[in-house]
């Protein structure tokens, strides 16, 4: 959960309350400002803003204050002409439809990108690099983005396990090593089967490389490399999963392709050879498309 929603949510006493207010009305324009003029502007006193950011699981007001600044310049960086909700409205003819949801993808590959760590990426891919296996583990809209990834990786001749079936997917692995890695993907982190194979890849050993959203959620904790999707969707009021699916390709595609990119010349003949012999009867007359 993000921290301002964690904020907007607690029952605070009143006058942490009209500090909380003051902060969520004020945002990054409070960048620079000390705790005193702060406290000042709000009506309230320094003492009263650290209890706020205890309350919120710090350990004072200037971590929580770093954390709050952080997320506000995330939340007010993008998306300001789109909404991820609700893309587009009533009676908007087809074009508009079409060049706003194209505003939608441009929007959240942006965002996605912003968030991006490029040391923790290194991290990660690694960690593919060292595996002997790669299991992936994700639900519903989740489980839909990760076969692309599945398919390609295949081409390279990397073993990568996925069940679309859930009881199978807990059962798959419990067979996983410290040899292997996991790829979970989870926008909130609340399934609780999702949680389960978490705990179990984590008490196994096995290395877990977490694609989620911005906040706290009990899957974060127990992953060793956690490489964040866009986070600007409600969770079931909105007209699709427009941003979170191109986030989620998007981290997969970036995935895929250091891996590929680490030893070029082998993964592409492994890609060439494997390809031709799924791909063999495929043909076209479009000069592009044709094979040399």
């Amino acid at each position: 959960m993000l921290l301002t929603q964690r904020i907007e949510e607690m029952d605070l006493p009143s006058a942490e309350k009209t500090a909380a207010n003051y902060l969520l009305a004020q945002g990054r324009k409070l960048k620079g400002k000390s705790t005193r003029r702060i406290a000042s502007e709000a009506y309230t006193t320094p003492a009263t803003l650290v209890r706020l950011g205890q309350r919120l699981g710090y350990e004072g007001w200037t971590d929580f204050f770093e954390a709050f600044l952080e997320e506000r310049e995330y939340l007010e960086e993008h998306f300001q002409n789109v909404d991820a909700n609700r893309p587009f409205s009533p009676g908007d003819s087809q074009s508009a439809v079409a060049n706003k949801i194209a505003a939608l993808h441009r929007e959240s590959i942006a965002d996605t990108m912003s968030l991006l760590d490029y040391d923790v990426l290194e991290k990660a891919v690694d960690c593919m690099l060292r595996s002997r296996n790669i299991y992936l583990v994700a639900v519903s809209i989740s489980l839909d983005c990760t076969w692309l990834f599945k398919r390609n990786m295949q081409r390279l001749g990397k073993t990568v396990l996925l069940e679309s079936n859930n009881a199978e997917q807990l059962c798959t692995v419990l067979s996983a090593t410290v040899e292997d890695c996991a790829i979970m993907v989870t926008y909130s982190g609340s399934p609780v089967r999702i949680q389960d194979e978490a705990k179990v890849l984590h008490d196994k050993g096995v290395p877990i490389i977490l694609l989620t959203g911005l906040g706290d959620n009990p899957v974060r904790p127990l992953a060793d490399y956690t490489l964040n999707v866009t986070t600007r969707e409600r969770l079931y009021s909105k007209v699709g999963n427009f941003s979170t699916n191109v986030s989620v390709h998007l981290l997969l595609d970036i995935l895929y392709s250091c891996y590929f990119a680490a030893d070029y010349e082998k993964n592409w003949k492994n890609r060439l050879e494997i390809a031709h012999k799924m791909e063999q009867y495929r043909s076209s007359r479009n000069e592009i498309m044709k094979e040399q």
